[in-house]
């Protein structure tokens, strides 16, 4: 026999607990207290080509490897098996060429994604051949022998199948170079998996001309997501082929070179206020050699060289620059372009060009915004004329850089800064530090932090951004994702990024843009851990947190109103020990003492009770030294005594080596406890760490900080209930708070509807009932509307099978009133829109 609760669907349950649970909480809600306007700018996407996003993904070219380039080895790099080995360029940071292990994918096929299969005859080869190139883009072409008469398939499987629908029209485009040595015919045909014929269609071949172009529509008579595109030669002799390009007749838009319509219509779909490219890494590349050049990037795509992408593949950029501008038109985002300011990526290589040649890429960048921007007089402006685009395109916003840091980066950006708004004042400009990194800059429109990090990082940064100060600057949030301890992307991560997101609405005076990333992945080729949307070659899907930011950017309100959230708290007990160390850094320390709740004081003694746990440590004169060998050095106080609530004071000086201090406090059970972190990611910033083992998750906030050699610095930390407060020389730096509590609101007013906007997530297994006090509000409907994203277990994922087993369900609900109850079901991401005058 069934009870009552399991014949009840969802909605009707959270009814049935709205009405008989007693709240647990209370909600106030303001409407005469109104805070800061949400912009229309705050959610954006984020595009780099990874994971094959591009090729094989938004960009519809069906055939892989269309201009047999994919194997070509860029200027100055090695091959070993399948590894690639970037030059000995020297890091503009350290000082130091690349690790000798510091390598990349690389295929060990010769001709990746096309066979040869001798169906008549023997003897036939296919090669690559440099002899007879069709332009300098492309100067490899694919040189197919037939020694005796005979016949062949020269076969392209496409990025993991060719997707074939019945009916529909593909628009072909190849070339081949004959000059008489080659007598036969061809045959151009789809083929399905099983072998079926989906399309035949005889080709005849110029015997004469060197290089020859062919165009034409091939209709398919059935379909087949994973086919195969065929060219049968029947004859003897030698033919060169070359840019052999299959696109389906329907793109986004229909736009020529365009792009695949479900992917780009599922980006669409989140309303995105602008979109931000080429990336990412790949702006600058491995190493400045092979960064992306947006000039190489427009135009005829048979003449555009492609570049061996970052992520271990080469990319033919026919997603290029002009087809970004183009894309942003025509969903209606403002475009934003990521510029090399002259630093290969900081994360590999690291090279940087020569002061002398800074001139160079602050022109180019300036060129980029002409093309875009220009009256169609300009040099490059001109160019996009002739490209088919009379009009300026909605170019708003410009990245000086990508993920770059340090004295170098921050001179060049406020060079790049100065020239691009003598010339173009009304573009918004990006400087890539992080938290605090307005200071390091003359000038700055806006600063970009990234964070990729676990679930409870999120769920502990809802205040981030009430903490950060206010001045003549704005955040975007450029990249952003729990991409730790989620497997693919399940729920909980999701989860965890809409409490953050709570945050970031509720400080959208400072917070005016965020994009997650990355953004798109092909089954096939996951080289990152978790991607907003998946897709193969005929389906597409967005996870659990495409519908979070999508929820977030429908039920986006005009302005926030004042939200006062009285939950049950649940303290947080630190206690442990002490520990002290470095990161590939040498320090001392002295002076350690203790202060208790009580009042008393415990001293360390710095030359016994210390037990090493990594790196070399020596004692004496008071002091404690750490160095090498290793990368981690830290050694534990050994005293009998667990330390609670407490103020840790000390002193501490860097000798040598890359970043600043750690110190360790409630540490239990080996690697468990927490860290200050001072100094740190290169020697840039400053916060509290949670040490679970060997996850060392970021405890929010955090401040921008460098730490100097040969300076001693006076710290003391306080730790009390759970809230840890740094001091340096006896001013306060830094203030955070342990929480357990994963319940969060933010609630804001739609003036274009009429309605009071609150966004609830409940990040635990229990529903959660509260009361809902709407304050000066002349009326409420009763009737209004309910959003909810929740699943049976927080473990749940989206896949390309079960695309909804995570998605939103609308209801109504006829419950809203001034003073109402509501419960919350559990793990959910809920949006409560109530018809309200206020």
């Amino acid at each position: 026999m069934k009870t009552l609760h399991q014949n009840l669907s969802l909605p009707a349950l959270a009814l049935l607990l709205g009405a008989c649970s007693q709240p647990e909480a209370q909600i106030n809600i303001d409407a005469a207290q109104r805070g800061a306007e949400v912009p229309s700018s705050l959610y954006g996407i984020f595009f780099e080509e990874i994971n094959h996003a591009g090729d094989g993904g938004l960009y519809a070219e069906l055939i892989q490897n269309r201009g047999f380039e994919d194997s070509s080895v860029p200027e100055g790099y090695r091959i070993e098996g399948d590894k690639i080995y970037p030059p000995a360029v020297c890091n503009h940071l350290t000082g130091s060429k690349p690790h000798p292990d510091l390598a990349f994918r690389w295929t060990t096929d010769e001709i990746p994604a096309w066979s040869l299969e001798q169906l008549a005859g023997e003897g036939a080869t296919m090669q690559l051949t440099t002899e007879y190139p069709l332009n300098s883009a492309t100067p490899t072409a694919l040189k197919v022998t037939l020694p005796v008469q005979g016949r062949v398939a020269l076969s392209n499987t496409g990025f993991w199948g060719i997707n074939i629908e019945k009916n529909k029209s593909y628009f072909l485009r190849f070339n081949t170079s004959n000059g008489n040595r080659f007598d036969g015919k061809a045959t151009i045909k789809l083929v399905g998996a099983d072998g079926t014929e989906l399309c035949n269609r005889p080709l005849a071949l110029d015997p004469d001309k060197s290089w020859c172009q062919y165009s034409g529509e091939l209709v398919a008579a059935g379909t087949d997501h994973n086919a195969r595109f065929v060219i049968e030669l029947e004859g003897k002799g030698t033919l060169l082929l070359d840019y052999v390009s299959l696109f389906p007749a329907e793109t986004f838009r229909n736009r020529e070179n365009g792009l695949r319509k479900d992917i780009a219509e599922t980006l669409e779909a989140m309303r995105p206020a602008f979109v931000r490219w080429p990336g990412g890494c790949v702006v600058e590349g491995i190493t400045l050699s092979n960064r992306i050049k947006w000039k190489e990037t427009i135009g005829d795509p048979a003449t555009r060289p492609g570049v061996y992408d970052t992520w271990g593949y080469r990319t033919t950029m026919g997603f290029g620059y002009h087809e970004f501008l183009q894309f942003c038109e025509d969903i209606g985002a403002e475009g934003m372009f990521v510029c090399n300011v002259g630093l290969g990526c900081q994360g590999r290589a690291g090279d940087a060009c020569p002061e002398e040649e800074v001139d160079f890429f602050i022109n180019d960048a300036l060129d980029a915004i002409d093309y875009a921007l220009g009256d169609g007089t300009t040099a490059w402006s001109r160019k996009r004329v002739e490209n088919g685009h009379p009009e300026p395109f909605p170019l708003k916003y410009v990245e000086i850089g990508n993920e770059n840091w340090g004295p170098v980066y921050e001179k060049r950006h406020d060079k790049f800064y100065k020239a691009i708004k003598a010339k173009y004042p009304q573009l918004k400009l990006i400087s890539t530090l992080g938290l605090g990194g307005q200071h390091r800059h003359e000038k700055v429109d806006m600063i970009d932090p990234h964070w990729y990090v676990s679930p409870e990082f999120f769920f502990a940064s809802d205040k981030l951004f009430d903490q950060q100060e206010r001045g003549d600057y704005e955040i975007y949030i450029g990249e952003y994702a729990v991409n730790q301890n989620v497997g693919g992307g399940n729920l909980v991560g999701a989860l965890a990024e809409a409490a953050f997101l709570t945050g970031v609405e509720r400080n959208s005076d400072l917070v005016k843009m965020a994009s997650y990333a990355p953004l798109l992945e092909n089954v096939n080729d996951r080289v990152w851990p978790t991607n907003l949307i998946w897709f193969d070659s005929h389906r597409v899907m967005g996870r659990s947190s495409y519908q979070v930011q999508k929820m977030y950017a429908e039920n986006r309100p005009s302005f926030n109103v004042a939200t006062a959230f009285e939950q049950p708290t649940h303290p947080v007990e630190v206690r442990g020990r002490i520990a002290l160390g470095g990161w590939n850094t040498d320090n001392e320390y002295k002076d350690l003492k203790v202060t208790l709740a009580d009042g008393r004081t415990v001293e360390a003694d710095m030359t016994q009770s210390w037990t090493p746990q990594e790196g070399t440590w020596t004692a004496g004169e008071g002091t404690l030294k750490g160095s090498g060998p290793g990368v981690m050095r830290w050694i534990l106080w050994s005293t009998p005594e667990a330390f609670g609530d407490c103020s840790i004071s000390l002193k501490a000086r860097k000798t040598a080596g890359a970043e600043g201090f750690l110190i360790y406090f409630g540490m239990h059970d080996g690697l468990n406890g927490y860290v200050l972190n001072i100094g740190g990611w290169g020697n840039q910033t400053t916060a509290f760490q949670r040490i679970d083992g060997n996850d060392m998750p970021q405890i929010p906030n955090n401040i921008s900080q460098h730490v100097e050699e040969g300076r001693w610095y006076d710290i003391r930390i306080d730790v009390k209930g759970g809230k840890f407060t740094y001091y340096l020389d006896s001013k306060q730096m830094l203030e955070t708070t342990i929480e357990n509590i994963q319940r969060y609101v933010v609630s804001g007013y739609d003036e274009s509807t009429g309605e009071l906007i609150v966004k609830f997530v409940n990040a635990t297994e229990e529903p959660f009932t509260t009361s809902v006090n709407l304050q000066n509000v002349t009326s409420v409907e009763r009737k209004g509307k309910v959003v909810t994203l929740t699943s049976n277990d927080p473990k749940d994922e989206n896949t390309l099978d079960d695309p909804k087993k995570v998605f939103p369900r609308e209801s109504t609900y006829n419950g809203f009133s001034e003073r109402f109850d509501y419960t919350f079901e559990p793990w959910s991401l809920t949006v409560l829109r109530i018809k309200a005058e206020i």
